[in-house]
């Protein structure tokens, strides 16, 4: 979406500045398609986190610079964020949130505009290149759970009078995967998975 032009010739969408009218889009259009009649997914990140590991891990795989074809310098390769640059970014994004969570897509436009770790003179394609990062990998609907379960069998000896005197004769290891829509309470998704060590 940080490539659309606007109705004016050779403007493009902006979601870089806080007063923008354009960060509605984020929420409404999408790379990935989504067939689900409310829009909620599962398994994406949640912008909110408190984890700053997950943002980087997007932010420094994000192209900050294409490349253009035919230019002497720079050549045209694109180049990503450095992980210098996408770490100290995501943690400003849990720092700014863990005050005033995002309540929707559109509100990372603000949190570009005022984020100072990419400095005030990186030029819009760049800077919204983080709002495309994270818009199409992130959302503020979803809680997505894991949940770490080793189910025991048994029994109990004669005359066993505390759960110590638990014989175990089977274990299994379970990861329980929920997705849970914040607003509703309604579970999207849930996944188990067998772990076998």
């Amino acid at each position: 979406m940080g490539y659309a032009f606007r109705d004016q010739p050779f403007k493009t969408l902006d979601f870089s500045s806080a007063s923008s009218a354009d960060t509605g889009l984020l929420d409404l259009f999408t790379v990935n398609e989504n067939d689900t009649a409310t829009g909620i997914q599962a398994g994406v990140v949640n912008l909110n986190t408190t984890q700053d590991a997950p943002l980087a891990a997007i932010l420094a795989h994000t192209v900050l610079a294409e490349g253009i074809d035919g230019a002497v310098s720079p050549a045209a390769s694109p180049s990503p964020m450095p992980n210098t640059s996408a770490t100290p970014a995501a943690t400003s994004l849990v720092t700014a949130t863990s005050t005033a969570p995002l309540q929707n897509k559109a509100d990372l436009a603000n949190w570009i505009a005022n984020q100072a770790v990419l400095g005030a003179t990186l030029p819009k394609t760049q800077r919204e290149a983080l709002a495309r990062a994270l818009g199409e990998n992130g959302q503020t609907r979803t809680w997505n759970l894991m949940i770490d379960v080793i189910a025991q069998s048994g029994r109990y000896p004669p005359g066993a009078n505390n759960l110590a005197n638990f014989i175990v004769e089977g274990e299994q290891h379970y990861w329980v995967h929920v997705a849970i829509d914040r607003f509703t309470g309604e579970v999207i998704d849930r996944q188990v998975e067998v772990v076998n060590e």
